[in-house]
């Protein structure tokens, strides 16, 4: 299988793969994608415009997940953490400029991460395929003792991130490649009742086994030097979706240069600063024109309030962004509307 570049799902939602423990999901619209994420109560915000596809595979063996996910669009995914559950999170690339995680640069060849309950965060600039393994922590810590690895505990998980071998993580990465091609072309082979303990005994073992034993300050990534600035920058942002504001008055606020913000944001998201704020207010106008009664709904008055002045730019910045108008969003919620009531 080709994870980089894979075609996992065979239909829309695999209505046919034979196991209810196998969840197999493709999607075309990023609404869709978006709606199957805030199921889960995650976030998804769309960050480059094109022709959207994504892929979903999710295999569950007894209490533990395998959710590989896919997505040929930049995305920016937030999570809350999952009660009583570890979520180790490995990137399926050789490119380690486009990914990071809780402002972390994650080198996919090496990287684990996302496993110290804070939740997911996790920024893909333009695409990629990340895959999500959900272990219990009693079964963790149980695989752990058995193993003697006692050097894996709370402190252990603080860090959030750990680099790993390389023959390491390529032995992680065609375990899973593996359980993946079966769950697509033999599926009924997951029925088989002793197959959730072996899986169980085989890769939680695996998983543990390729975590150095002694941990150093080289074994965990350090945030970028412009982690901070980065971070505050998208809270001024986000707290003036609605207001005025230029690079030189962000970089003003922040006490810092202009030079830095772009470098800092080119790096993290791939875009300017100034193109990830018209980004973010562009997903604020779709969210609410999703969210309005149509009726009540004057595109060129919601547009104004969070900054776009001219309904000629907004609407071709809109249609570049999500492939639609702003009127054909509106007309999709009223057939919505219509069809719920």
């Amino acid at each position: 299988m080709n994870t980089n570049n894979s075609k996992i799902a065979q239909a829309q939602d695999a209505p046919g793969i034979g196991n209810p423990k196998i969840v197999c999901k493709s999607f075309t619209d990023v609404d869709c994608f978006k709606e199957f994420f805030a199921h889960h109560k995650a976030e998804v915000i769309q960050l480059t415009s094109g022709y959207f596809q994504a892929e979903i595979l999710s295999i569950q063996f007894g209490d533990i997940y395998f959710v590989y996910n896919q997505a040929n669009l930049g995305l920016k995914l937030c999570a809350g953490p999952i009660n009583n559950y570890i979520n180790f999170s490995i990137i399926w690339s050789e490119n380690e400029k486009e990914y990071s995680s809780f402002r972390y640069r994650i080198e996919p060849e090496r990287t684990i991460f996302s496993f110290n309950g804070r939740g997911g965060d996790f920024i893909s600039s333009h695409g990629g395929a990340l895959t999500q393994i959900l272990i219990p922590i009693k079964t963790f810590h149980t695989y752990a003792d058995q193993l003697q690895r006692h050097d894996l505990d709370d402190n252990f998980r603080s860090k959030n991130h750990v680099n790993l071998p390389l023959t390491g993580m390529k032995e992680i990465k065609d375990y899973l490649k593996q359980l993946f091609w079966l769950a697509v072309h033999k599926p009924t082979w997951f029925q088989n009742p002793h197959i959730e303990k072996l899986v169980a005994d085989d890769f939680v073992p695996l998983l543990i086994s390729q975590i150095p034993i002694k941990l150093n300050s080289k074994s965990f990534l350090k945030p970028s030097r412009r982690a901070k600035l980065i971070a505050q920058a998208e809270q001024k942002m986000l707290a003036h979706l609605e207001k005025p504001l230029t690079l030189k008055q962000l970089a003003e606020n922040l006490g810092c240069s202009s030079r830095a913000l772009s470098f800092g944001f080119q790096d993290l998201f791939g875009v300017s600063p100034m193109r990830y704020l018209k980004v973010q207010r562009l997903n604020a106008v779709r969210q609410r024109l999703k969210a309005r009664e149509p009726e009540n709904c004057t595109i060129a008055i919601l547009a104004s309030e969070f900054g776009f002045y001219s309904p000629c730019h907004f609407t071709s910045d809109y249609k570049a962004m999500f492939g639609e108008l702003p009127s054909e969003t509106l007309r999709k919620t009223a057939k919505a509307h219509g069809e719920k009531s």
